[in-house]
């Protein structure tokens, strides 16, 4: 009877989906939580464009594939421009996937792809890879407890088995001279939009991450306009939101992360070029490790791009470690390294404990120059060092607000006092 159920609701949800093709409607495909059904099914409707309704239960729990010639493993290939949404059951439900080495892997260049209101329950790996697009729309999705695997660690160049929710690059190595990525693989506008993630790190060793994009655009022709906004991610052990070689504008603004207490790094990270706004962002930054930073800019060294001109502006910061963590000289509220010029940190309030509350820090061979800090609220800080640290090198830092601990290895520092 089970089995009767199933083959009964795979021929409705084809006559639905032929239906909708005769007439230029939405295709339906109802989920029956058979993998060797569901895979299949949900592939043969983003085959065919246009807009795919999800509605019920999927499972993706079988191996991965590949088509031919392509390198990386998924379940779903969207190829074209589609939209995928999903739709709640009689008991206002999301449609959940269960499963999968990333569910979904878009290489689509050129092509507009959104995905929105789906629920991905354990996916291996990540839930949404984005090789390729010509504009991305992922929003009100729910991600939680993600399956690192040692494959996507092996692709990446990384030790330990790795995880990220939302991935949009064309090479999983963080870009540099050696692995530069594909930029031109993406155009247009990427938002990725009130999803709720739970990254569901739960042991130290391996690598979970949230949102990850690595070279995306590129330069004149095939610029990119980013929206990262109004997301949720707790409970991950590495950088939340990461940013690597963009060629065009960032806009990461009103998310809410929570960082738990298995691991240490970067909550918010933003490397080298492109152009940078990163405001009106919640940070609770509880990783034990003495390393972590709320939100770190920094830039690689040459012949990499540089980093040039991020705005910081209007975030709230908590740095919680537990009483008895021993701080690294790294370790900052907001951090600002390498040759990274001409950067604005403005009326952002950080509490809690680190090495600083505010950073300026040698990496890659220099240190920064030209930057301005203005009425940054650090009353609640309590740093190991100083409340605003400037290393050895830094160049024409200008700082307007009250009165604070200020550590100066620099040079060409200003000191402009409000009350």
């Amino acid at each position: 009877m089970k089995g009767l159920n199933q083959k009964l609701i795979v021929i409705m949800g084809a006559i639905v989906a032929i239906a909708g093709f005769a007439t230029a409607q939405p295709l339906m495909v109802v989920g029956t939580g058979n993998p060797d059904i569901d895979v299949p099914a949900v592939q043969s409707a983003v085959d065919q464009g246009g807009t795919v309704v999800l509605m019920g239960r999927f499972s993706f729990d079988r191996p991965p594939t590949a088509p031919a010639a392509a390198i990386y493993n998924r379940m779903v290939t969207v190829s074209k421009r589609v939209v995928i949404s999903g739709a709640p059951d009689y008991q206002g439900r999301m449609p959940t996937i269960e499963a999968g080495n990333w569910p979904f892997f878009i290489d689509a260049a050129g092509a507009n792809v959104t995905i929105e209101r789906l629920h991905f329950v354990a996916p291996k790996a990540g839930a949404i890879w984005v090789y390729a697009a010509g504009g991305l729309t992922i929003a009100n999705c729910r991600i939680e407890s993600l399956q690192p695997t040692a494959e996507f660690g092996m692709q990446a160049g990384q030790a330990n088995p790795l995880a990220g929710a939302i991935f949009v690059g064309a090479d999983p190595h963080p870009p540099n001279a050696v692995n530069p990525g594909m930029p031109g693989n993406f155009s247009g506008t990427l938002a990725i939009l009130n999803n709720d993630i739970e990254v569901g790190a739960t042991t130290p060793g391996p690598q979970m991450l949230g949102i990850v994009m690595f070279a995306v655009g590129k330069a004149p022709d095939k610029e990119v306009d980013i929206y990262v906004s109004g997301n949720r991610i707790r409970n991950l052990s590495e950088v939340a939101i990461n940013f690597r070689l963009i060629g065009g504008r960032t806009r990461t603004e009103r998310n809410v992360i929570v960082t738990g207490v298995i691991g240490s790094s970067d909550v918010i990270r933003v490397v080298g070029s492109g152009s940078h706004l990163v405001a009106h962002n919640s940070i609770d930054c509880g990783w034990p490790g003495g390393v972590a930073t709320g939100i770190n800019v920094f830039a690689q060294a040459s012949p990499l791009p540089s980093e040039v001109g991020a705005i910081i502006v209007d975030n709230e910061i908590t740095m919680s470690a537990p009483q008895d963590a021993v701080f690294a000289s790294n370790s900052a509220g907001i951090q600002i390294g390498g040759p990274a010029q001409g950067n604005a940190v403005l009326n952002n309030r950080i509490r809690g404990r680190a090495a600083a509350a505010i950073m300026l820090f040698r990496r890659n061979g220099a240190t920064p120059g030209n930057n301005t800090f203005v009425s940054n609220d650090l009353t609640d800080f309590q740093p190991s060092v100083a409340n605003v640290f400037l290393d050895a090198g830094a160049t024409n830092t200008v700082i307007v607000g009250s009165s604070t601990s200020l550590e100066d290895h620099g040079s060409g520092t200003v000191v402009i006092p409000m009350p």
